[in-house]
């Protein structure tokens, strides 16, 4: 798959006759929920970040099922490489979209299913990052609502579609999922692709502001299979880097009662080989061809090793130090300190005592990666199993059995600690200024705060700080001082030891209460009166849609003052006159010269002779005026004339008429479909062809933009406002479930059952939206048949485009149109 996610994403639903019989296999997909899950869902709670980790896994479980090393490219000869675009800034909870994409190897039908089946998995219970089989149900329903999951093999012939609504499938009705296809761009397209939509609120807020923290954690979490097994993986168009400890060189090293004790020490513990049991994870004892603790036969001998380092980092900080123990390459365990509390077995209270740090300021400098793939960790992968013998023997090989401090284990009974953890201690326990404890200083102060700088520096890449050079020499300098002004920018003594943490007061809101509490007095309900016309005309509005076209000023010289009409499309209501008669548009008076007309959207004279709806309202205003102003002799199709031509100048059908209503009605489309985009703008941004955002940009600087294209048009998706029309039938082509259902436009899509009805409602809506930006983008010559298709695709598709309100209620609209 290629780097860009644009040929990945979802059109649900467009599926023609080649395309299902070249995927000629069932229809729908069974996801009912393995038993095995109704013991774990009360368990699990992931923060939105881990929710996005989850996902990474399963697309970096592939990458390390198919690759054996590191450089190992994929099959076609890419980066093993997964892409995360988050909701913008400006976007909704609605609106607000998660998608996650690999160029992985793709997925089967059956595999499909089985990923998708909560609490079935067909990883084993060691050697993956994903474990359980529950990581992408119970990320997805934490997230959102709606789940689009897309796949494809590099050899299948169309991506196979499957959607989820977390919602129906509570309900436990039923399991069976419709299948769709959609056709590849290129014939070797392969991955998959999660879409998740209709975010919940109390996590679009994290995910869509907090962007920065969610890449430093990812980066933090995979940073030894970003860094040394070259997976890539991208957040909002940028890659994430890994982060690295900043270490003292391995060749630096302090001598304590004559041993030499190196900066960083090297673990590499190999166990023996042992049976493990692949469903449930327990380590066996006795081997009798079952597990002894679910019973199962699937038994297999699996090589057990503690590797990694701990070492000293070039600063202090309160926080920012311990061992970061690592699972299959993901961090479990970040910067974890409990390596440094000897829990003493004789201690009834099980409280335990901080052997490190002691010195002041109370900050650390120990870290380490250990890797302990063998150790079961718990369902949200934020501890190991503590309990175990595994994980005693990770205790006993980094730290020993004993305290790490000489003098108190002897007092426990112990004998000298030569762990790498108590080997460090010795050598660093203390916070002194020189080369005798590789701590920078000035000749009188130890510069703490100036080596937390040049660690951000180190962070931040700059080639002057990657190695420990400045750190070393400062400490060298510290040993022989040289007389010159101390830099009044560098901490003096102890200094702080960080930034200190960024805090924020609560805010509690109280609500109102309309009655007395208690009151419990029943009201009689008031007898049914009369529908007066104000009560008829408000549930009129209350079932109609504003047509902003037709308002506009109607007045003609010698007919009395301009009418200011609002208009309305009234769906499955009847209108009649105050003496019961239907009719197809109702004109009702209003203050002064302002009316309100209402039109029935269902009337046969609309449905059944096709009747333009806007020349029947001009018609009826016509007769309104010519009432009013007791001018009855007046033709009624003359005074129709002149208040087209006077009033409705935009009807026109010439080329730079209808090129004036297309730009308008495009700019409706743009104004719908810009908060949809920023949900993802980073995503959708990369649908488009790119001649297309070459062209959004060009035009953005012949406008004079002065905003950071990157930084801000790009984030917040207004660039949406600055892409070619045809862009725009692109973007609903692509991502139609985004875009319909009332969200931008009327027609149905999610609820169609039929893969052909969801492809017919698709097709129409972008064959309109396609004359139209024809209309906008190229304003030529036309002749008389094409300028009036022109003109019913414009009032077709704004008929199409749901209102503004849109951005403040619930998907609405059936479609219907007069």
């Amino acid at each position: 798959m290629a780097d860009k996610m644009g040929p990945l994403l979802v059109r649900q639903g467009n599926v023609t006759g080649e395309q299902m019989s070249a995927t000629s296999e069932p229809s729908t997909i069974n996801v009912e929920p393995h038993p095995r899950l109704l013991g774990v869902l009360g368990d699990i709670e992931l923060a939105p970040w881990q929710c996005i980790a989850e996902l990474v896994d399963n697309a970096f479980d592939e990458f390390l099922r198919q690759h054996g090393g590191p450089g190992d490219l994929t099959a076609e000869g890419e980066a093993p490489t997964v892409t995360v675009t988050l909701p913008s800034k400006g976007s909704g909870p609605r609106d607000g979209e998660v998608w996650v994409s690999d160029n992985g190897p793709g997925m089967s039908r059956d595999q499909l299913r089985s990923a998708l089946r909560a609490g079935w998995s067909s990883n084993d219970r060691v050697g993956r990052l994903g474990l359980y089989g529950v990581g992408f149900n119970i990320a997805t329903a934490r997230l959102g609502h709606v789940a689009v999951v897309k796949t494809a093999r590099s050899g299948d012939p169309a991506w196979t579609v499957v959607t989820l609504d977390l919602r129906a499938l509570a309900k436990g009705d039923h399991y069976d999922l419709p299948l769709t296809t959609e056709p590849k761009k290129a014939p070797g397209e392969h991955g998959t692709v999660v879409v998740i939509r209709d975010l919940k609120p109390e996590h679009h807020e994290t995910l869509s502001r907090r962007q920065a923290k969610i890449k430093d954690n990812l980066g933090d979490v995979y940073s030894h299979l970003l860094a040394e097994r070259g997976f890539v993986l991208n957040v909002d168009r940028y890659p994430v880097k890994p982060r690295l400890a900043c270490l003292w060189d391995e060749s630096r090293s302090v001598v304590r009662n004559g041993e030499r004790i190196p900066a960083v020490i090297r673990i590499d513990e190999q166990l023996a080989d042992r049976h493990v049991c692949l469903d449930c994870g327990t380590w066996q004892d006795d081997l009798d061809g079952r597990c002894e603790s679910c019973q199962s036969d699937r038994l297999k001998a699996e090589p057990r090793r503690i590797w990694g380092w701990v070492g000293i980092q070039r600063y202090l900080h309160t926080s920012d130090y311990g061992i970061d123990f690592i699972r299959n390459g993901r961090k479990i365990l970040v910067r974890d300190t409990s390596m440094f509390q000897w829990q003493d077995p004789d201690d009834a209270s099980g409280r335990g005592e901080s052997e490190y740090p002691l010195e002041m300021p109370r900050a650390g400098r120990i870290v380490g990666e250990i890797h302990v793939d063998h150790v079961r960790v718990n369902y949200q992968k934020s501890a190991f199993d503590y309990d175990t013998p595994e994980w005693k023997k990770v205790v006993q090989v980094v730290r020993g059995r004993g305290p790490l401090q000489p003098k108190k284990a002897a007092a426990a009974g112990y004998g000298p600690n030569t762990s790498p953890l108590a080997r460090l201690l010795s050598g660093y326990r203390r916070n002194d200024a020189g080369l005798n404890y590789l701590i920078p200083g000035d000749g009188k102060n130890a510069l703490h705060d100036r080596a937390r700088e040049w660690a951000q520096l180190f962070r931040n890449g700059d080639p002057r700080y990657q190695t420990d050079e400045e750190w070393y020499r400062a400490a060298q300098r510290h040993d022989e001082p040289q007389p010159t002004a101390p830099d009044p920018r560098d901490g003096g003594g102890a200094g702080d030891a960080d930034g200190g943490d960024d805090g924020g007061d609560i805010l509690k809101r109280k609500g109102l209460l309309d009655d007395e509490p208690g009151d419990t007095t029943t009201r009689p309900e008031p007898a049914p009166a009369v529908e007066s016309e104000e009560q008829r005309r408000a549930r009129w509005r209350a079932h109609g849609d504003r047509l902003p076209d037709l308002e506009t000023k109607f007045g003609l010289p010698g007919h009395g003052a301009p009418l200011e009409v609002t208009a309305y499309l009234v769906r499955k209501q009847t209108l009649q006159r105050a003496d019961g008669e239907p009719v197809p548009v109702y004109v009702a008076a209003d203050r002064g010269a302002r009316v309100e007309v209402f039109i029935d959207a269902d009337h046969k004279v609309f449905t059944d002779f096709a009747v333009d709806t806007r020349d029947l309202v001009v018609m009826e205003l016509a007769e309104y005026l010519r009432v009013r102003s007791g001018q009855t002799e007046r033709a009624l199709s003359a005074l129709f004339y002149d208040l087209k031509e006077k009033c409705l100048p935009d009807h026109k059908v010439s080329g730079l008429a209808l090129n004036d209503v297309a730009v308008r009605l495009l700019e409706r489309v743009r104004e719908g479909m810009q908060p949809v985009v920023a949900g993802n703008s980073t995503g959708y941004w990369s649908l488009l062809a790119p001649d297309e955002q070459a062209s959004a940009e060009q035009k953005y600087a012949l406008e004079g933009g002065t905003a950071s294209w990157e930084d801000d048009v790009l984030t917040s998706g207004e660039w949406i406002s600055y892409v070619p029309g045809m862009a725009l039938v692109r973007l609903l082509n692509a991502r139609a479930d985004a875009f319909l259902d009332g969200r931008v436009f009327r027609s149905a899509h999610d609820g169609l059952s039929s893969p052909e009805a969801r492809a017919i409602s698709v097709e129409r809506v972008a064959d309109l939206l396609g004359d139209v930006a024809v209309l906008a983008d190229r304003p030529i010559r036309r002749g008389a048949e094409e300028l009036q298709r022109g003109r019913l695709s414009c009032v077709l598709l704004e008929r199409e485009i749901n209102p503004v309100e849109l951005d403040n209620g619930p998907p609405g609209g059936d479609g219907a149109g007069a």
